[in-house]
Formats: structure tokens, C-alpha cells, sequence
């Protein structure tokens, strides 16, 4: 994503603008490339299971972690766009998904909605502060030499590809080998992997005060992890949803959504308490989901 960045304001792309991009869909670049890798080597169940449980992690796990670090202070006018379409999302999915699949007439509104999405947040994009605008900005500051930023892109994708080859082939040996449902090892073992390194950014962000880049990250990652992942996935073929993911796993994240929409809508700060909320209630939703499979 930063070799994007950097090709991008090469060729004049404003830092507002290119940090918007890495803000909205940079976090999201993990779990799309290890969910196309798991459709394509049969394992659906592991797809989805690594998008809901990625999601969950960053709105209990990311956010939660960089409040304890420093408070996170938001005054980024899209999550007022964002929060509300993830939690539409999350509800447009248990809706479509009562028959007990998604195909491609699912994936396709999902899809028209993630670009209507993009439309709005560009839309808000034109009423954010100037502390907004430098905050993002920051996180996009990078190289913008061509040939740099090309081979950036290509080694890059190269790595995340095979990275997630070789994750998705040792999730599927995991689940063999403790007898587990592939759905519970992607919720799991693979969101957490893939949340790492926005962990990572997330910590540091906080730290350097960017309160809006790690909040607004989380949430818009979790929509585009929500409309363009699954809206793709769907679209190329239809996708399972069992009973455990209707009456489970989706509503455990729209309860996580719907819980931290008051903690931004009234100080807008994300304060250390609230921070141990979040994380005290994601290490729960861990112990509960993989205790009993042991």
C-alpha cells in the first residue's frame, strides 16, 4: 500500500487523498489476499470465517490496545459515514444470508454499496478539519520516486501472496490436526494474523497522538472487509453461510459495532476505559470461541 501511495503522489496525487486511500482500504489488503487465496484452494468456510473475525479484531483488539496506549481523540467526519454503514452491513448480511449462502446477486449489492460507500466518504472527505487533513497526510508521507514504489508494489504483492498461501495451508493443517472447524480457525488463528501488522501501526499512530487514523482505519477496513471482500468472494461463486455464522459469529460483530457507536458519538474520544472494555470483551469472544474446541 505505501508503494501505491508513493506511485499515486508521484503523479500528483494529493497526501490527503492518498491517506484516505491507505486509511479506507490499506488494512484491508491482508484479509482480501488470504480469503481469495482460500476460495481458490476450496476452503470457503476459512474465507469468511478470516473476514467477520478480522473485523471483530479490529474494532475490539486494534482500537481497544491503542486507547490503552493513549487515548484516541477522532474528529474524522467519515466515521460518521462509516460506522453506520458497517453496521448496516453487518444486518444487510444476516439478512441475505437467511437462505443459508450468498451468491451473486449478494455479492453484487455488496459490491454497489462498497462503491457507494467510496462515494460518500469522498464526498464527507471535502468537510474534514485541517488536522484531519495533516493527520492523514502523515500516515501516507512516503517515497514517491516511480521505479521505488514500483518494485515496492511488486515485491509486496509477491510476499502477500505467498504469505498467504502458506497461512491458509497451515490454517487447514491446524484445523485437521485438532479436529476443528476451518470457520472457527479463520476467526481466529488467521484474523489475528492478519491484524498483526495494523496491531503494530495501530500502536505506534496512538502513541504519535493520530487518533484518527487508527479509529478511522479499523472501522473503514471493516466495511471494505465486509462489502468488497465478501461482495468479490460472492460474486465469483456462492458461499455457505452455516447456522453458527447467522446466529453466532455475524451478530457477536454487529454487538461490537453497535457497542462502540457511543463511544465515539459523545466526547469523540476513545478513552482508556472504554479501550479495556474493548479489549477485555475481545479476549472473551477468543476464550469463548476456542476453549470448548480443545
Amino acid at each position: 500500500m505505501r508503494g501505491a501511495s508513493g506511485l499515486a503522489q508521484g503523479r500528483g496525487v494529493g497526501g490527503f487523498s492518498a491517506g484516505l486511500a491507505v486509511v479506507a482500504v490499506g488494512a484491508s489488503v491482508p484479509e482480501l489476499t488470504i480469503a481469495v487465496v482460500a476460495v481458490v484452494r476450496g476452503h470457503d468456510a476459512l474465507a469468511v470465517g478470516t473476514v467477520i473475525g478480522s473485523c471483530i479484531t479490529n474494532l475490539g483488539l486494534i482500537i481497544g490496545v491503542s486507547a490503552l496506549v493513549k487515548p484516541l481523540a477522532t474528529s474524522f467526519r467519515m466515521l460518521g459515514v462509516a460506522l453506520p454503514v458497517l453496521i448496516a452491513a453487518t444486518a444487510a448480511l444476516l439478512l441475505m444470508g437467511q437462505d443459508g449462502s450468498l451468491g451473486q446477486i449478494d455479492g453484487s449489492l455488496l459490491l454497489l454499496t462498497a462503491a457507494a460507500f467510496g462515494w460518500l466518504v469522498k464526498r464527507s472527505s471535502v468537510q474534514e478539519s485541517e488536522a484531519v487533513r495533516k493527520e492523514l497526510a502523515y500516515a501516507a508521507n512516503t517515497q514517491t520516486e516511480i521505479l521505488r514504489n514500483l518494485l515496492r508494489i511488486v515485491v509486496g504483492l509477491g510476499l502477500l501472496g505467498y504469505g498467504a498461501w502458506r497461512s491458509v495451508g497451515a490454517a487447514v493443517d491446524i484445523a485437521a490436526h485438532f479436529r476443528m472447524n476451518e470457520l472457527w480457525i479463520g476467526l481466529s488463528v488467521l484474523a489475528l494474523g492478519a491484524a498483526l501488522p495494523e496491531l503494530a501501526k495501530s500502536i505506534v499512530a496512538a502513541a504519535r497522538g493520530h487518533g484518527n487514523v487508527v479509529v478511522g482505519s479499523a472501522v473503514a477496513s471493516s466495511v471494505v472487509n465486509l462489502l468488497l471482500v465478501i461482495g468479490l468472494i460472492a460474486l465469483g461463486r456462492p458461499i455457505a453461510l452455516t447456522t453458527s455464522l447467522l446466529h453466532v459469529e455475524i451478530p457477536a460483530l454487529l454487538a461490537f459495532a453497535v457497542a462502540f457507536f457511543p463511544m465515539i458519538r459523545g466526547d469523540a474520544v476513545v478513552s482508556r476505559r472504554e479501550g479495556l472494555v474493548l479489549v477485555l470483551a475481545y479476549i472473551g469472544w477468543m476464550l469463548w470461541l476456542l476453549l470448548p474446541r480443545f
